[in-house]
């Protein structure tokens, strides 16, 4: 609505505003204009921490600048609501504005509440970290968040009365979902989190993958005298039964080629032999993602915002029976702004990385055309 009485006032005509490509222009406007700023934020803690423009060409995100989608504006409200409690001094008024802001993405995304969860341990954890500093054991930090919690309970209340509102639309729309709600049912679709997981070590690796990692990741397998080995061996068998169990295959999924998932799931998930490489992957995967996030100094999340991070993702991904890449890009770019290089050179390399990826996805979108008897002589094109 903003967005189309500002074309009004520039070019003083209503047609622009019945345009598809103007409607589309909003995400486009949104990613390589808007996002820069508030990319920013996180900028004043460690400007080596990530390359704007690797944010921005994350493949997930790419795709949607050129389409009339809400993930581009979720993104960039959630991502603003993070920024804005990272900000010293953390006060009162910018916890207010952090929620109204996290309360503006709600309209684009329902289960962004989760992510404002997320955003609510942060300003304990910042209000730790300010006073405390970063050396505290994970015990005593934990003890101290509680503390915190009720100490600083008015920096808490924005954030609460989105929770409570949010409890009163579940109410009154009878569920989590705006429009269909017959094929959003909510599901227990654990391995979910996994394919996520996934995407996102596929996504970042040039960031943080190194020979030291993965011998890191081998003494993680089988150190401290095989208690490791045990634990992780329950490990293998837990991911295992998650993904005979509790792997969903939305009819969407199987009918609509027009989404790399179809392609994903029928040459590489549903293979019979898939599991032996999944379940290593998927545990590697999980791994690395969480060493990475308690690694990173300056710019980082502490044990118990790693925690709050994990349970938000999964309480995102988990109940939605859809495998759609869509729902990533959020965890993804939190994990990437959190995330520190491991060298100044590995920013090149994820540029490089990147913009590959979005070069294939374009030559696929470009070059394979697909054909619906339903829709007539319509072009469908392959997108995320």
């Amino acid at each position: 609505f903003l967005y189309s009485k500002l074309l009004l006032v520039f070019f003083w005509t209503r047609d622009l505003c019945q345009n598809i490509d103007v409607l589309r222009s909003v995400n486009l406007v949104g990613g390589l204009v808007v996002f820069p700023f508030i990319l920013a934020l996180f900028k004043r803690f460690n400007s080596a921490q990530f390359l704007t423009v690797n944010i921005i060409a994350q493949p997930l995100l790419f795709t949607y600048y050129f389409l009339f989608y809400t993930d581009i504006w979720s993104t960039i409200l959630i991502i603003w609501s993070v920024g804005l409690v990272l900000i010293k001094p953390l006060t009162t008024k910018r916890c207010c504005f952090s929620a109204l802001v996290g309360f503006a993405s709600l309209w684009f995304r329902q289960t962004n509440i989760v992510w404002l969860a997320f955003v609510a341990s942060m300003v304990i954890d910042r209000r730790i970290v300010l006073e405390r500093g970063q050396n505290i054991t994970p015990i005593g930090r934990a003890g101290l968040f509680i503390k915190r919690l009720f100490k600083d309970y008015v920096k808490v209340i924005p954030f609460a009365v989105n929770f409570i509102l949010f409890l009163m639309f579940l109410k009154i729309n009878g569920g989590i979902t705006l429009g269909d709600n017959e094929n959003h049912e909510i599901s227990i679709h654990l391995v979910q989190i996994f394919y996520c997981f996934t995407f996102i070590v596929m996504f970042t690796w040039p960031v943080w993958l190194q020979l030291n990692t993965l011998v890191q990741y081998g003494q993680f397998l089988f150190g401290n005298f095989g208690l490791n080995l045990a634990f992780n061996s329950v490990s293998f068998v837990t991911i295992r039964y998650i993904i005979n169990n509790y792997t969903i295959v939305h009819p969407f999924l199987l009918a609509d080629n027009r989404h790399f998932t179809f392609y994903i799931y029928r040459k590489l998930i549903a293979h019979k032999y898939s599991e032996f490489i999944a379940i290593p992957l998927y545990h590697f995967s999980t791994w690395a993602i969480v060493t990475t996030l308690l690694k990173s100094k300056r710019l980082a999340l502490s044990p118990i915002t790693v925690v709050t991070f994990i349970g938000a993702t999964c309480l995102t991904l988990i109940p939605s029976p859809l495998f759609e890449p869509r729902y990533y890009i959020v965890p993804l770019i939190i994990f990437r702004l959190f995330s520190k290089p491991a060298s100044k050179v590995r920013s090149v390399y994820e540029f490089v990385w990147l913009n590959l990826i979005n070069i294939i996805t374009i030559l696929v979108f470009m070059k394979y055309e697909i054909i619906w008897e339903s829709e007539g002589e319509s072009i469908q094109r392959i997108i995320w």
